[in-house]
């Protein structure tokens, strides 16, 4: 997962660089409502923009994930809480007793699509 990262990392960052090298004149950013004007180089101001959309984008997925990341973290503690629970009413031997206690029975279910064998 990393190599892929990087053969895909590395040409869009040459790509950036030529595309920085190349739009080098200066532009007038007017910003309307604020009577705002800054001269900036082209390229500042389009990767300043994709950056911008980046940083949006990802809060936009990160906000629309939390749905999923809260169900994960109570399954969690569900499970957490029933593990607690089994342990709990795991059998103990009895102490003056000189035999082990036996271990709760446990189901068996059967896999999917298999049908159980009738007493064969």
């Amino acid at each position: 997962m990393k190599r892929f990262s990087w053969i895909l990392t590395l040409p869009l960052i040459a790509v950036a660089v030529i595309f920085s090298i190349a739009n080098r004149e200066s532009v007038t950013l007017d910003l309307w409502p604020f009577e705002l004007s800054l001269q900036l180089p082209l390229f500042v101001i389009l990767l300043a923009c994709i950056a911008f959309g980046l940083v949006v984008g990802g809060m936009a997925t990160w906000l629309s994930a939390a749905p999923a990341r809260r169900n994960a973290r109570q399954a969690r503690r569900r499970v957490a809480e029933l593990e607690r629970d089994r342990a709990a009413r795991a059998v103990v031997p009895p102490a003056n007793s000189g035999q082990p206690g036996l271990p709760a029975p446990t189901a068996v279910a059967p896999e999917p699509g298999k049908r159980p064998a009738l007493g064969r």
